[in-house]
């Protein structure tokens, strides 16, 4: 249709030209002779004016100029008619094509529709496969770690009762070491006492005061060696506790990974998708999970603690009764040794003032050293110091001798 409009609105040069033709008619025919219609007459009129004698054959002309264009003006319009049809024709076959062509336009659009809509559909499916494969893979993330908490704490409560059992075992068998033979102990210690009080020499009363050390010491090193052996247990207890506790700080960490890989992919799905409350809640249940792990973490570690402050009292606390009594009975037996012995103190109380004495001449003499050496070290800089004006003066004279400056003294 565009292209019929078009042509109807432009003009055809066959018509532009038939129109500019002068086409005869009566009036036209009936004119003066001046007035010609063709090339031809307008020779006719040349001719006549030269001489009269071509008269008859400007009339003949005439005529012949006359019929032409009547001839012609009809075979144009039949050219223009059978041209017109044929651009008729033309712009059908035109039209139809372009028909054609818009239908199959039309039916790729529609074909393109569907496939975004089927692309679009795809999509969502997609999306919500991954989203379920999502929620489905925290789900098994919160199983597992749910059941590796239960088993750590398991694992925690049943250190624990290990522990209150080694204690309580090491206590029973410092109770059954304490309570080895108490009476030879005891009856030892009474005789030793016994026969430092019977002794009537010197002698006598050394040896039994030896014995009564000797007995002491032995005492100290039993205990000491008890001590020692649980001091030792309770480092290798302290050690076991302190590395289940950064094992359980690393799963507490890695758990923390998990927790923030699994809240990082939840914020992807969100961006993508619309916020979903469940995915919030799953959020909120892990992060109460997480805390009410470490606040059970930290009542173990607590108790732990406990347990040891108890442990450690138990201990000095029986060892300082112990220490007491036994301090007490050799105390009370080595004052009437001592007061025998005032001359041995009164000779080492001298000693003592003559080593003070020469500790002090010994500090003394330090202290005059040090001023020496400080006087050396100050004698030591100011010679540097004219050593180094020294070697600037002879520089100088270098110089001065180099530039040819020195006066000569003579």
């Amino acid at each position: 249709m565009q292209h019929r409009e078009a042509s109807a609105g432009l003009p055809d040069p066959a018509t532009e030209e038939l129109s500019a033709f002068p086409v005869p008619s009566p009036k036209n025919t009936s004119s003066t002779g001046s007035k010609s219609v063709g090339p031809g007459y307008v020779n006719t009129c040349g001719a006549a004016e030269k001489s009269s004698e071509n008269e008859n054959q400007d009339r003949r002309l005439v005529y012949n100029s006359v019929t032409l264009p009547q001839v012609s003006s009809e075979s144009d319009k039949e050219k223009t008619m059978t041209l017109l049809l044929k651009e008729m024709d033309i712009l059908r076959e035109n039209s139809k094509k372009l028909q054609d062509k818009l239908a199959e336009k039309d039916k790729e659009l529609e074909t393109l529709k569907l496939d975004l809509k089927l692309q679009e559909r795809t999509l969502e499916a997609k999306i919500a496969e991954k989203t379920a494969a999502l929620v489905e893979e925290v789900y098994l993330a919160q199983r597992e770690r749910d059941k590796a908490v239960m088993a750590r704490l398991r694992l925690a409560n049943e250190e624990r009762d290990e522990a209150l059992l080694r204690v309580k075992c090491m206590e029973e068998s410092l109770m059954k070491l304490e309570n080895i033979n108490p009476e030879e102990n005891d009856t030892t210690l009474q005789e030793l006492l016994s026969r430092v009080n019977k002794a009537d020499t010197g002698k006598a009363i050394e040896k039994s005061g030896a014995e009564l050390v000797d007995r002491i010491y032995k005492s100290k090193e039993h205990k000491e060696k008890i001590s020692a052996e649980e001091m030792n247990a309770l480092t290798e207890q302290r050690d076991a506790a302190l590395s289940q506790c950064k094992r359980l700080e690393q799963e507490l960490h890695h758990l923390s990974e998990q927790n923030q890989t699994s809240a990082n992919n939840t914020r992807h799905l969100t961006v993508e998708n619309n916020p979903e409350r469940a995915q919030k809640e799953q959020m909120i249940s892990l992060q109460q999970d997480r805390d009410k792990s470490i606040q059970q973490y930290k009542k173990l570690e607590e108790e732990l603690q406990t347990l040891r402050v108890y442990y450690s009292l138990h201990q000095s606390l029986s060892q300082e009764v112990i220490l007491k009594e036994q301090f007490s009975s050799a105390i009370s037996t080595y004052e009437e040794a001592l007061r025998n012995r005032e001359d041995v103190l009164n000779i080492t109380q001298r000693q003592n003032e003559e080593l003070a004495m020469q500790l002090q001449q010994s500090q003394s003499e330090q202290s005059s050293l040090k001023v020496k050496l400080q006087h050396t070290v100050q004698a030591s800089q100011e010679a540097e110091e004219k050593v180094l004006r020294l070697e600037r003066l002879v520089d100088v004279l270098r110089k001065k001798v180099g530039a040819g400056t020195l006066r000569t003294v003579i």
